[in-house]
């Protein structure tokens, strides 16, 4: 698809494209690096299947799907049943949180404090424990788990819904507004997410709440109206997901999308402290010095509570039994992926 338009979103609105059917992918033969691979002569991928379509044939049958990406905590159980398939997960790059509208009419979101309450009122141990049966960890700012080390990562927010109340009632009674219910809004498969999420702050700040889900072609009018910032948004927490290309620049690609001046996510002013630590990261080339103002940009994001933190759920993957499949923390690559003798395209 040709883009024309002097629009500088252009290309963020191309998954709009019409698929083909089937992709086939062939290997080459003379890639340079042979103890990277290729491993298999060709890779199909199927886009005429809806994913419960998908999680079905793999876990029922052999020879029509030997892989499925992006299965659901809910559905991990079944893959873990099945005789045909088997579960693999990783601790991806991969961010579930609220982008927070500080521009919302009504509530008192522009302060700190209000925000700080959201972020105290949930319980992200529940979350992650009933929602995403147990295949996640607790987020502390905007950087998962994975791409930092154990000692140097954030304490996630802790769950105190008496200080959140007493933090929402100081920000309403100052700021004004919090009459109106909170609109909380979500993307894609994250309605259980966002209805938890709900049930937390409602019960906390005793406001009520109401939850809106935008599915499908839903999804990129909501896209595109945030990314622009022309029009108000017609919610308050918008909760989605979000990952990073490469380990290397987490702060890079999810800091930036939430908080930053250029970021698609970002619900409301630019804040001056971010741009400047974003400016400083810019010019580190060092990876010590890089890894240093990545933890300071991602306890700003998170003292100041400019997104609602809460979990980073794992990779999960139905793969065919005969299928030795590698995932990766940031990308979905065949490079190392390879069939044993019992494969159904060796027989």
């Amino acid at each position: 698809m040709a883009v024309t338009q002097m629009d500088p979103f252009a290309a963020t609105w191309l998954q709009r494209e019409d698929r083909t059917s089937k992709v086939r992918l062939t290997a080459n033969p003379d890639y340079w690096d042979k103890d990277r691979g290729p491993r298999l002569r060709e890779v199909v991928l199927r886009n005429d299947l809806t994913p419960e379509e998908a999680l079905d044939l793999v876990c029922t049958t052999e020879g029509e799907v030997d892989v499925v990406t992006e299965v659901s905590p809910a559905d991990a159980e079944k893959v873990e049943n099945s005789e045909h398939a088997e579960l693999v997960s990783t601790e991806a790059i991969f961010t579930v949180a609220g982008v927070i509208n500080r521009d919302a009419e009504g509530l008192p979101l522009a302060d700190r404090r209000a925000r700080l309450a959201l972020n105290l009122a949930v319980d992200r141990e529940r979350l992650v424990r009933e929602t995403m049966f147990g295949r996640a960890t607790p987020l502390a700012g905007l950087t998962p788990p994975a791409a930092v080390p154990e000692e140097g990562r954030l304490k996630p927010h802790s769950h105190d819904p008496g200080r959140a109340a007493e933090l929402w009632n100081e920000a309403r009674s100052e700021t004004g507004g919090g009459e109106r219910p909170l609109r909380v809004a979500a993307l894609g498969g994250l309605e259980d997410v966002a209805r938890a999420v709900a049930a937390d702050l409602e019960g906390a700040l005793s406001v009520g709440v109401e939850v809106v889900v935008y599915r499908g072609e839903e999804e990129l009018p909501v896209r595109r109206r945030l990314a622009e910032k022309k029009l108000a948004q017609g919610w308050d927490v918008l909760i989605l997901g979000h990952g990073a290309q490469f380990a290397e620049s987490v702060v890079a690609e999810l800091h930036r999308a939430f908080a930053g001046a250029t970021g698609e996510f970002r619900a409301g002013p630019a804040v001056p402290e971010f741009e400047s630590l974003f400016a400083e990261l810019a010019a580190k080339t060092a990876p010590p010095e890089q890894a240093e103002v990545s933890q300071r940009i991602d306890r700003l994001v998170r003292d100041e509570s400019l997104a609602l933190s809460l979990c980073a759920p794992r990779a999960l993957y139905a793969v065919n039994k005969h299928v030795d499949f590698t995932p990766y923390r940031t990308s979905f690559e065949f490079a190392e992926t390879s069939v044993d003798d019992g494969h159904w395209s060796r027989r």
